[in-house]
């Protein structure tokens, strides 16, 4: 799974990834689960100096909805010492700015995918703006398949229970078809379309239907 992860990035322009379980209830002492391509000396020192403990893009990522560029989690703060210590080591390994990629999972389990890649920060503006959201869905079906090999959230499964109409008409969206393109393949009206995708967000609780896929793809609702 790593292996196709890995390959899937590369294609869309980045060269290594890191992914961080978030656990609230994790004891202060407790090393964080992280799975990585990044350089093995990196990760250990990286969890030697508990800098999961300091990190902006893991305190403050998860409070996020969309992709951001790293750097955007320390405008506006003053950095610690631990914090500048940090930025100037990650910057020393290549690791100075990337891609962060807040995961919300079912029953609130929460995880953080980063990547970087090659290039400036103008190249990753460019791969934010044209792969972003591919990148997010990617990152979440991570997320699915590995909270289940890790053993965590294993019985967290959602109790909304979508008809079927309201399923294909998620499902549709969540292959990019806007609610016209979905009535034409389905054979109902556009309004009947935003009537099923305005129940499934109110079924699941969420502000819109890219929130809604989201959720729907974490709980394997459904499948692109």
């Amino acid at each position: 799974m790593e292996a196709a992860f890995s390959k899937a990035l590369w294609d869309l322009g980045f060269r290594e990834w890191a992914y961080q379980v978030i656990r609230a209830d994790a004891l202060p002492n407790e090393k964080p689960v992280i799975l990585t391509t990044f350089p093995d000396t990196w990760y250990n020192h990286y969890i030697e100096n508990d800098y999961h403990l300091v990190d902006p893009v893991i305190q403050k990522g998860p409070t996020q909805v969309e992709p951001f560029a790293w750097s955007a989690m320390s405008f506006g703060i003053d950095p610690s010492p631990e914090q500048r210590k940090l930025f100037a080591e990650a910057t020393e390994v290549g690791l100075g700015e990337g891609l962060g990629i807040p995961i919300h999972g079912a029953r609130g389990s929460l995880a953080m995918a980063s990547m970087v890649s090659d290039h400036g920060e103008e190249e990753l503006a460019r791969l934010m703006a044209a792969v972003g959201q591919d990148v997010h869905l990617m990152s979440l079906a991570f997320h699915n398949h590995a909270r289940e090999l890790l053993a965590l959230g294993r019985s967290g499964r959602t109790t909304v229970s979508l008809t079927p109409r309201e399923r294909e008409c998620l499902t549709w969206a969540a292959a990019g078809k806007s609610a016209w393109d979905t009535s034409r393949i389905l054979g109902i009206s556009d309004r009947t379309v935003y009537f099923h995708l305005d129940n499934v967000r109110a079924k699941m609780g969420v502000a819109n239907v890219y929130h809604a896929v989201i959720k729907a793809i974490m709980d394997g609702m459904i499948k692109l």
